[in-house]
């Protein structure tokens, strides 16, 4: 079994583009075409479900044209405000709960044993007195080391 694991992808702005079903346009254009079918295509969702556009025009209809579609929908969520200035536009605000990094924790001071740099003559000498041995090959040396 191989388990693989994404990035998150998050695309969001002013799209400007129709779709019927997907959108509840009025008519579906090409642009609105081919971005249902990338957002279908990347498994991604779209999570602005209320109109954006406020009708400005006598004729016009509240349309859905700012999107944010991601591959990630139960992290964020979506509201809708008046909007600022004279835009025709509502303000939309995603939240997403942000978990901080813990911090880690300092690192542990080690002996480290440097066999390379041992003066295995001198330890052989200080085994011969302390354990009141005769002799002592190095490999005889080397087990006491690693044994202790």
């Amino acid at each position: 079994m191989v388990i693989s694991r994404s990035p998150e992808i998050s695309i969001l702005g002013d799209f400007n583009v129709h779709h019927q079903l997907w959108l509840s346009s009025p008519f579906t254009d090409h642009p609105g075409e081919l971005a249902y079918n990338f957002a279908i295509l990347h498994d991604l969702e779209q999570l602005v479900q209320h109109p954006t556009r406020i009708p400005d025009r006598l004729g016009d209809t509240p349309n859905i044209l700012d999107l944010f579609l991601t591959s990630n929908p139960s992290a964020y969520a979506v509201t809708l405000s008046s909007p600022l200035g004279s835009s025709d536009h509502n303000l939309i605000s995603l939240s997403c709960p942000i978990t901080p990094i813990p911090p880690q924790d300092p690192p542990k001071r080690r002996c480290l044993w440097r066999f390379a740099s041992a003066s295995w003559g001198d330890l052989r000498q200080y085994l011969l007195i302390f354990l009141g041995m005769t002799t002592a090959s190095v490999s005889e040396t080397r087990l006491c080391v690693l044994s202790a």
